[in-house]
């Protein structure tokens, strides 16, 4: 699904518990305005004996060109100059969903909770095959919004460049394949 960025600014937070007054900032790298494809890469494994599906990681394309590297991606007062060893700044969820979300509808979207609710409940069941969740607001605001999977989290976004330093995608990353408290280099 493509998501309307009317201003650039890309804000990823849990669509229940941050969107509203105490929606967090945008990050501090933006875009240019328009409509940019998001997508979610889920993983496939056996627990215990058990087929489990579950998000590794969503993206929100800027443009087909390749990625050359990556950076974490912060708001205004945050500096990875003041992250310890294995530290990384993100974004909490409390049941696992998530929203990419153009900062000018942050607060317009705060009343969504019940159809969204059904939504992601819809998109849950059916096992991540679906394309994310498009919640519209009164005056055509957008979020992209989709599951994890996993419930609880903390989870950075991470921002990639091409070769030319051009923002090519924001990418979260639910940490599927490393434990929640490590960094990398960014998503491969």
């Amino acid at each position: 699904m493509d998501l309307a960025l009317p201003t650039g600014q890309v804000v990823v937070c849990d669509p229940f518990t941050g969107l509203g007054p105490f929606a967090p900032r945008p990050f501090t790298t933006a875009v240019h305005p328009g409509r940019y494809p998001v997508t979610v890469a889920v993983a496939s494994f056996d627990n215990g004996g058990e087929p489990t599906r579950v998000a590794a990681a969503a993206r929100l394309s800027v443009t087909d060109a390749p990625v050359a590297g990556w950076e974490l991606a912060l708001v205004d007062d945050q500096d990875v100059a003041d992250l310890g060893e294995r530290e990384l700044f993100g974004y909490e969820t409390d049941h696992g969903d998530v929203c990419f979300v153009d900062a000018s509808a942050v607060s317009a979207l705060a009343d969504h909770e019940d159809w969204l609710i059904e939504a992601l409940a819809a998109y849950a069941a059916a096992d991540f095959r679906l394309p994310p969740v498009r919640a519209v607001g009164s005056a055509g605001e957008e979020i992209a919004a989709f599951t994890t999977g996993r419930g609880y989290g903390f989870y950075p976004t991470w921002v990639g460049r091409t070769e030319s330093g051009d923002v090519a995608s924001f990418v979260t990353d639910f940490l599927v394949l490393e434990e929640p408290s490590t960094t990398s280099g960014g998503p491969s």
